[in-house]
């Protein structure tokens, strides 16, 4: 700011440029005072808005976080039910395959029987067929009588 300086005069300074200097000065003050109300109504609403940022990323941070989890909560949950699903299906498919290599085992078994059955049949079969052929040999046809003596 410069330096002011009045003309002086027999009572003292010029009082038409004190009146003057006091009047641009006032001005210039209410000016400042206007510039200053300004700025600090703008700097409460920029800190107004802050503090709204401040609880709008408190409250979404604390969100993300509650998602975040729930997310690994549901993650691992997926996860136990897959292990469990997996081994109650291995447990099926072991137990299938042990009831179908019973079966198989029993079926063996039976065609087993059925073959040495069908042996034991066979043999017996040959053996009355063969008594027959021998009861056929020895069997003798008897000469067939004399139709002719009948016919008087």
């Amino acid at each position: 700011m410069s330096k002011i300086q009045f003309e002086t005069m027999r009572n003292g300074y010029n009082r038409y440029q004190v009146d003057d200097c006091i009047g641009r000065m006032s001005d210039d003050l209410d000016e400042l005072k206007k510039k200053l109300e300004l700025y600090t109504d703008r700097c409460e609403t920029l800190e107004k808005q802050c503090q709204d940022m401040k609880e709008k990323y408190t409250t979404l941070s604390g969100e993300l976080r509650m998602k975040e989890q729930a997310a690994e909560d549901i993650a691992r949950i997926a996860l136990r039910e897959a292990n469990v699903i997996v081994a109650t299906a291995q447990d099926n498919a072991d137990v299938i395959i042990q009831e179908a290599l019973a079966s198989a085992k029993q079926i063996l078994l039976e065609v087993s029987k059925l073959g040495e059955e069908t042996g034991e049949v066979k043999s017996r079969m040959m053996e009355q067929l063969e008594e027959l052929t021998n009861a056929l040999e020895s069997f003798e046809v008897p000469p067939l009588p004399d139709l002719s003596l009948l016919k008087d």
